[in-house]
């Protein structure tokens, strides 16, 4: 692109521009000519910066996070009412601080530093030496490439820095060590109920119930602002049917690349994961006894889940695992394997063969390998000639015409890139672009927007105000939004139910009323909870009073939990291994640092740019 500037700053239309440009800021101002120029601003800290591109990375991460703790895809919608843009903001703000302080304290990470913890990395290793290819595709699975990974360790190993300079030295009175060691072996003993949400039944609303509830909550079904507009979309995709290619091209390309076309070997593969070695050897032993099938079935374990597909060796992450599954015959059951996410015990189904295609084999593909290269190739060429085109007054339907490019409409398209349907516009889904287009007025230039391929023109056509949808149109939104809210108040008036009823110890009435179970747990502990409840229900619970009352929920499921009895640690001398002060040090480092962390925050200015932040998040419509 520096070359693009280089050479389009030498044409004696631009230097013309420039001209009235310098002339522009005599008249009205620079403040004027760029009025907008914090309109890309979420944060501003002191003298620094963040973008709303730095802000929707973090908010993606938190999202992706959030979304894999809850075991479910979340909506904008939702994400916003889970507070996850707050949370993404509050973390900016403090990675901005931290990274202010840091570079206040001249604290520096050599890039050759973090090159040699690469290399010496055992996860991008191959049979004990750095393997490229492997590195690069982890990098690729986490969403980093090799520059923004080695600026992120850059950053984590400065950051590690400053918190071994703050929690340097920390002193663990034995008072405290006696504390958290009560703290953690203190049991309890709980009565709860464990109700799936399969049970809730809502009646089915009916027409006119739904059109109530419609006009109660209209505004909930508001369609924000769209724009209408044209687009020259210029990328090799768009242009490489016009390309031909002969026979002796596709055949002199086999050649040159002939070990690329090699279909390597792959395995179908089972793996089947346990809590223990003896349950693993007895699932192997009882494999030459019993049919698959049959197997599972008295083992509790899932053919379904377990299935990992057919892959190719390289594709297994665990060497240990690569290993042994391209060591078994087909329909083996694999020796119990300690790899890297636990016990397994690996069945083979089938083995499909590698392949050495023909030509003819790979013509088609070869074919369209030859059209994108040499589209790349053109994009270059045909965008300064695009360029000069619109700058010569063509339309962007008369430069589509010209180079026989076709010319794209999209209508009613909201500030999120999505469409009347809510779907995201995967040929315009670039927030940069979306931006300016709406940043603009009906017969603005809009400038030419960079894509990772190419390049795209557009020309805005029409602005459409917010309007509320009609019912017919949301009537199927409405009734799932009706039923979800009477699943929800049914839900909550059932959780009730249960938590007076096991308060008043009506435990009959309970089962009677909703024929469940009423279960007694086993003495239970923070360092030996009840696996299958959740990590914060186990915490709460743990924390809770004699004949207090937790509400726990999941997806599919509500728990209802009273603390019956309270079993004080009976053991008279704490903890004192040397994992367990390595714990308590590290927390107590922690704590330090935490509070460094906030004490730092009151030291600067943080402004929020909150009519940005909105526009990003669409909140108007929401």
């Amino acid at each position: 692109m520096l070359d693009t500037l280089r050479k389009s700053v030498t044409g004696p239309f631009v230097k013309i521009l420039i001209g009235i440009l310098i002339l522009s800021f005599a008249v009205w101002g620079i403040q004027d000519i760029f009025g907008n120029f914090k309109k890309t601003v979420a944060i501003e800290i002191d003298d620094y910066e963040v973008s709303l591109d730095q802000l929707v990375t973090e908010y993606n991460n938190q999202l992706s996070i959030i979304s894999s703790q809850l075991d479910k895809q979340i909506s904008l919608k939702e994400s916003l009412e889970l507070g996850i843009d707050e949370i993404a903001i509050e973390n900016l703000i403090r990675k901005m601080v931290l990274q202010i302080e840091i570079n206040k304290l001249g604290i520096d990470i050599s890039e050759e530093f973090v090159a040699e913890q690469i290399i010496n990395d055992d996860n991008f290793k191959i049979d004990g030496r750095f393997n490229k290819a492997r590195y690069e595709q982890l990098l690729s699975y986490a969403g980093y490439n090799d520059e923004t990974y080695v600026q992120s360790e850059i950053n984590v190993n400065k950051q590690n820095q400053l918190f071994n300079i703050i929690g340097n030295r920390t002193y663990i009175p034995n008072t405290l060590i006696e504390m958290v060691d009560e703290f953690n072996k203190t049991e309890r003993v709980i009565e709860y109920i464990d109700f799936p949400k399969s049970k809730i039944v809502v009646k089915t609303p009916s027409e006119r119930e739904l059109l109530e509830f419609y006009e109660k909550f209209k505004n909930g079904y508001k369609k924000s602002e769209t724009r209408d507009f044209a687009a020259l979309i210029l990328d090799p995709e768009n242009i490489k049917k016009g390309i031909q290619v002969t026979r002796s091209q596709i055949n002199e390309y086999f050649n040159a690349n002939l070990d690329s076309f090699n279909i390597s070997e792959t395995r179908e593969l089972y793996q089947f994961f346990f809590n223990d070695e003896a349950t693993a050897d007895n699932f192997y032993n009882d494999s030459y006894q019993l049919e698959f099938n049959e197997l599972l079935t008295k083992y509790s374990q899932s053919k379904q889940q377990s299935y990992l597909g057919s892959v190719g060796k390289d594709e297994i992450l665990d060497f240990e695992v690569a290993d042994a599954a391209y060591n078994m015959i087909e329909g083996e059951f694999g020796e119990p394997i300690d790899g890297m996410l636990g016990i397994s015990v690996l069945y083979l189904e089938k083995i499909n063969p590698g392949k050495i295609p023909t030509v003819d084999d790979v013509a088609a593909e070869i074919r369209g390998e030859i059209q994108i290269q040499e589209a790349i190739d053109l994009v270059e060429m045909l965008y300064f000639e695009i360029e000069d085109d619109l700058l010569n007054g063509s339309s962007i339907e008369e430069a589509s015409a010209k180079h026989q490019i076709e010319t794209k409409y999209f209508k009613k398209i909201d500030i999120n890139g999505k469409d009347i349907q809510n779907d995201a516009v995967e040929e315009i889904n670039h927030r940069e672009l979306i931006q300016k287009i709406f940043s603009s007025e009906i017969g603005d230039f809009i400038e030419v927007h960079d894509t990772e391929n190419g390049y795209i023109w557009t020309d805005l056509n029409s602005i459409n105000p917010p309007y509320i949808k009609s019912f017919a149109e949301v009537r199927d939104l409405v009734t799932a939004d009706m039923l979800k809210k009477r699943e929800n108040d049914k839900e909550s008036e059932i959780i009730k139910q249960l938590e007076i009823g096991l308060i008043n110890n009506q435990i009959q009435e309970l089962i009677d009323s909703y024929q469940i179970e009423i279960k007694r747990s086993e003495p239970f502990s923070r360092l030996s909870p009840i696996r299958e409840f959740s990590e914060d229900f186990n915490d709460r619970i743990l924390s809770a009073n004699i004949n207090e009352v937790i509400i726990g929920k999941s997806e599919n499921n509500v728990l209802v939990g009273k603390v019956v009895e309270i079993l004080p640690n009976i053991q008279s001398e704490p903890e004192r291994d040397q994992k367990f002060i390595d714990n308590l040090d590290l927390q107590m480092r922690n704590d330090l640092f935490e509070q460094y962390l906030v004490s730092l925050e009151d030291n600067y200015t943080v402004k929020l740019y909150q009519e940005n932040i909105d526009r990003l998040f669409n909140t108007q419509s929401q």
